[in-house]
C-alpha cells in the first residue's frame, strides 16, 4: 500500500515534540482548518514564514544532495528524479525536519517547537489536489507545506507553502473519488474488480496502465482502511455505479488479469464476466467478524493477498 508509513519504535533521548511527529508520521487525511488553529498558526508561525520557506528549501537541498552522493536511496521509478517522488521527498523531509524541532537551534526551529508542544498540527498529509492529482504534502496548522512541488512539472519551484485552504487540496472522500482521481492522473483507464469476486469488496478498482501493467486499487493505506471499515459499502458502491453504466472489464482485460489465479487463494476465483449474486455474496461477508475479512487470519492472508498484488 501506499500514502502511509508504520510508525518507528521511540528512542530513550526522544523528546515530546519528538514523539508528537513520529505519532503524526503516517500521511494523513488533510484537517480542516479551525479558528484555534488558525490562530494558534499565525501565533508561532506567521512572524517566520520567510524562515520557515527557507529551513524547507535547505532540508529538501540536503535530501537531493544526499540522494546525489549515495547516503539516500529511493526506489527507482519510470522517470528520472524528482519526477514521481513526491512521496519520498517528503517523507525524508519530514524525518529530518523532525530532528531539527527536536533539538531547535533557530528562530524558526524554536517556533515550531513551540507550535506542536502547543498542540499544532505538523504532519505529512495526502489527498486529492485541485481534482487532477493525488498529493503528498505536509501540513502546518492552516498552512499547505509542499516540499516536493517540482515532482510533476520539473521546472517549478521545489518548495511552496501557502494558506490550506487556497491550495486545492482535499480529502479522497470514497472508492468512487479515488477512482476518478486516477483516471486523470495515472491515464490508461478504470475499470470495477468483477474479474476476483473475494478481493472486490477490499480492491475494487483495476487499473490498466498507458503501458499495459495491469494493478488493483486503492492502493492508499486510508482509503483501503475506511472502505473496510465502513463495511465495504464505498467499494459496493462504486461497482454498482460502474454496472449501471454499463462498464464492465472487456475481454483484453480479462485474459491480461487471468494468470492472477496462480496468485493464491484470494485469486483463484476468477470471473471473466461478472458474476453479481457472487459479488453480492462476498460482501455480505465483510461485516462477519469470524469471516475472511474480519477474522485475524483472514486479515492476515488478505494483507499477504494485497502484498503481493503490490510487488507483482
Amino acid at each position: 500500500m501506499s500514502h502511509a508509513a508504520p510508525s518507528t519504535p521511540p528512542t530513550d533521548a526522544e523528546s515530546p515534540v519528538e514523539r508528537q511527529l513520529r505519532l503524526w508520521r503516517g500521511h494523513r487525511r488533510p484537517a480542516a482548518p479551525d479558528e484555534p488553529m488558525r490562530v494558534l498558526t499565525e501565533r508561532w508561525l506567521g512572524p517566520h514564514r520567510a524562515g520557515l520557506e527557507r529551513l524547507m528549501l535547505e532540508l529538501r537541498h540536503s535530501v537531493d544532495r544526499d540522494l546525489k552522493d549515495g547516503r539516500l536511496t529511493f526506489p527507482r521509478r519510470r522517470h528520472p528524479y524528482p519526477k514521481g517522488y513526491c512521496r519520498e521527498i517528503t517523507d525524508a523531509v519530514f524525518d529530518r525536519l523532525g530532528k531539527r524541532i527536536g533539538a531547535p537551534d533557530t528562530p524558526v526551529t524554536e517556533a515550531l517547537a513551540g507550535f506542536v508542544g502547543e498542540g499544532g498540527v505538523l504532519s505529512p498529509v495526502w489527498g486529492a489536489l485541485s481534482g487532477c492529482y493525488f498529493q503528498n504534502a505536509m501540513q502546518f496548522g492552516v498552512l499547505y507545506v509542499d516540499v516536493a512541488n517540482d515532482t510533476v512539472d520539473v521546472t517549478e519551484p521545489k518548495v511552496e507553502i501557502l494558506e490550506l485552504a487556497w491550495s486545492g487540496l482535499e480529502a479522497i472522500a470514497d472508492v468512487g473519488h479515488f477512482a476518478r482521481i486516477a483516471q486523470v492522473y495515472w491515464g490508461g483507464t478504470i475499470w470495477a474488480n468483477t474479474l476476483f469476486p473475494r478481493l472486490a469488496p477490499v480492491l475494487p478498482i483495476i487499473h490498466i496502465g498507458p503501458d499495459g501493467r495491469a494493478t488493483l486499487h486503492p492502493n492508499s493505506i486510508g482509503v483501503f482502511a475506511e472502505n473496510l471499515s465502513g463495511g465495504c459499502r464505498s467499494a459496493l458502491t462504486f461497482l454498482e455505479q460502474e454496472r449501471d453504466s454499463g462498464r464492465i472489464p472487456p475481454a483484453g482485460a480479462a485474459a491480461t488479469l487471468a494468470p492472477w489465479r496462480s496468485r493464491g487463494a484470494w485469486f483463484e476465483e476468477f470471473c471473466p464476466t461478472p458474476d453479481w449474486d457472487r459479488l453480492q455474496a462476498c460482501f455480505a461477508l465483510v461485516d462477519d467478524p469470524q469471516g475472511p475479512y474480519r477474522s485475524v487470519q483472514g486479515f492476515l492472508d488478505l494483507i499477504e493477498a494485497v502484498k503481493r498484488v503490490r510487488s507483482a
